[in-house]
């Protein structure tokens, strides 16, 4: 009971400082944001919609369009106009009082009406006075960015995680190889020990043997272990987006423990796009309920027009209206559509949201367990190193068999392979919690 309390102990002190100790990770965390293709190319997605709200904005302002329209024509439609049939007997009678021939006869008329050799050139300027799905479409916009931003940190997030657990199989994977090569000494030593026992008729030369063959066996599990951690380099180069002649950023003063605490949690960015997807969709049922309300905008042209390129300018001002009166209630139909959607959506962030609850009070509590596990062996780590010790020199004073001196040695090597793979996965615990809880600082 003493030591369990001793390990609860251990335990509260270590979840104290999990945001100085996930902030140690910063260097290879910036490092991989800064080379990964995929957050670049969500970064782009950024700009382009920061680029929508602008176009958006300007939607506000007045368009200045130019457009020039010239015509030739022939045949077609005509109206006849008898404006000799008309006037000519006039003219013949005033011609007769004046006598004089100051009213020439005229042809009666045919006017085509395709105008032909006719141009019209002029600048158009419309300019919205009251749009109400201006606004929304700019609300819109603006949102779009927020979403894109929140993926963007969702995904640093992300890439935050698996940098630091890349980064503890890769030093876990390196002290793996340290412990086995420490093995090694020790059977070296112990082999050196063996043959001046053989030489002075103390020991059998099959014990030699035997301990040849615990050197194959070891250096098999080192070659494994190094295999392993070139593994887990190429990995972690991969996340760090640099290649194999460029250094590795390394963690200083590694605690010996991950840490974790109940301070400072923060929120998902998951929860906040479901959330700004709720505010996307409302602007639907905005949109739906503007229906009824006018469109009002101007339209100024000045320029010319008139045949054979003649010079005749005008302006022409003009307000339009523009107003729904009815459509078969399909505005009608597409509000409580948007209205559906975002009760689903609604009830989709109370599924998140519990779904994520669960998930870090389970990372919690399997980081404490993973954490009195992996102390746990600094007792046995010693109990069994003692023994080792004891028995090899037993050992050279002919009290203790080779065998003896093997099996405390392959205990000794394992117990320390079972602590590293207990305090890596402490570790990888840790990581996860700092990624469920969304303890990691995210900069945009």
């Amino acid at each position: 009971m003493r030591n369990f309390f001793h390990l609860l102990i251990i335990v509260a002190i270590v979840f104290t400082n999990i945001v100085a100790k996930a902030q140690d990770f910063s260097q290879l965390v910036n490092k991989a944001w800064e080379n990964n293709q995929e957050l670049k190319s969500k970064n782009f997605q950024l700009q382009s919609a920061a680029q929508s709200l602008n176009e958006a904005k300007a939607l506000y302002g007045p368009e200045v369009k130019f457009g020039v329209q010239y015509s030739l024509a022939s045949g077609g439609r005509s109206i006849s106009f008898p404006a000799g049939d008309l006037l000519n007997p006039v003219y013949s009678t005033l011609n007769q009082i004046t006598q004089t021939n100051a009213f020439p006869q005229i042809s009666n008329v045919n006017e085509q009406f395709l105008p032909n050799n006719f141009y019209d050139a002029r600048f158009r300027v419309t300019q919205p006075i009251f749009y109400p799905d201006l606004a929304i479409n700019k609300k819109l916009k603006s949102e779009i960015v927020e979403q894109k931003s929140l993926e963007i940190k969702a995904f640093k997030r992300l890439i935050s995680k698996e940098i630091m657990q890349a980064y503890i199989q890769y030093k876990s994977a390196g002290q793996a190889i340290e412990i086995f090569q420490s093995a090694d000494t020790l059977l070296n030593e112990a082999k050196r020990s063996t043959q001046s026992m053989i030489r002075n008729g103390v020991a059998l030369p099959t014990s030699m043997s035997r301990l040849e063959n615990q050197t194959a066996e070891l250096l098999s599990q080192k070659t494994e272990a190094m295999a392993n951690h070139n593994n887990a380099e190429k990995l972690l180069r991969f996340l760090l987006g640099i290649n194999e002649n460029e250094p590795l950023p390394m963690v200083s003063n590694l605690p010996q423990m991950p840490t974790n605490s109940h301070e400072q949690t923060g929120q998902r960015e998951e929860l906040l796009q479901i959330r700004q997807a709720m505010k996307m969709q409302s602007l639907a049922v905005e949109q739906e309920g503007n229906y009824y309300i006018p469109k009002i905008g101007v339209q100024l042209d000045a320029g010319s027009q008139d045949f054979d390129f003649q010079w005749q300018p005008y302006v022409l001002l003009g307000l339009n209206v523009d107003m729904n009166i009815y459509d078969s209630k399909r505005h009608q139909y597409r509000k409580q559509a948007a209205k559906a959607n975002i009760m689903a959506t609604e009830a989709q962030l109370t599924h998140t949201e519990n779904q994520l609850s669960l998930q870090q009070k389970v990372s919690e509590e399997n980081l404490k367990a993973a954490i009195i596990q992996a102390n746990v062996f600094e007792a046995r780590i010693k109990a069994t190193k003692k023994l080792y010790d004891e028995v090899f020199i037993k050992y050279k004073e002919g009290s203790a068999g080779y065998i003896e001196l093997i099996d405390a040695q392959t205990q000794y090597t394992q117990i320390r392979i079972q602590h590293l793979l207990a305090n890596n996965n402490a570790w990888m615990k840790w990581a996860e919690y700092v990624y469920v809880a969304a303890i990691y600082p995210i900069q945009q």
